[in-house]
């Protein structure tokens, strides 16, 4: 089983991914991927040069770039562990890129929704060296996302939770979701 999990940056798709971990489940994360490029590469692990890097690894190996850089990974958790999950899914190609390769295996897409404003707050506090400084370079970077076409693949979802409640709330939210998607496994 694959599951796909999407959402803007700050909705909360590391929170979900920590709940997958604590039940012993493998998460490989796309924006790890880019960085993970970025070093290789040379490049600056900042806004400017991750957003370089996304757009030429997408220039050089299409529109489902960051999938094909992450599928070696995941076929070898697929062969050890049966599951894994994908944290940061952008676009219906990267969706189609798992698809196509893992035809055997099932694939669900997970989307955490938040409001802009609640993001914007929470990516201030987290602090990485990727993350927005001001309210402008917000804006940009979810422009990029919607560009890549996440709300697209948002709108593919087979569950959704929304995250606009108290932490505790959206622990509760994310335990319910997570364990109904795991009766279903093996």
């Amino acid at each position: 089983m694959i599951i796909l999990l999407v959402g803007m940056p700050g909705s909360g798709k590391g929170e979900v991914a920590k709940a997958f971990r604590r039940r012993g489940i493998p998460v490989i994360s796309m924006g790890d991927a880019i960085r993970e490029e970025a070093e290789k590469r040379g490049i600056p692990k900042t806004p400017e040069g991750l957003k370089y890097v996304s757009l030429k690894v997408r220039e050089e190996l299409g529109p489902g770039a960051v999938a094909i850089l992450t599928i070696p990974k995941v076929r070898g958790i697929i062969k050890r562990k049966g599951i894994v999950v994908i944290e940061g899914v952008r676009s219906p190609a990267e969706v189609q890129e798992f698809r196509r390769e893992f035809k055997n295996e099932r694939v669900i897409i997970l989307a955490i929704h938040s409001p802009p404003k609640v993001r914007f707050e929470r990516l201030r506090r987290r602090g990485r060296s990727d993350d927005p400084k001001t309210w402008n370079e917000f804006l940009d970077r979810d422009k990029k996302e919607l560009g890549f076409g996440i709300g697209e693949v948002m709108s593919l979802a087979d569950y959704v939770i929304l995250n606009n409640c108290t932490f505790n709330e959206f622990q509760r939210k994310i335990e319910k979701v997570v364990s109904k998607i795991l009766s279903n496994w093996p």
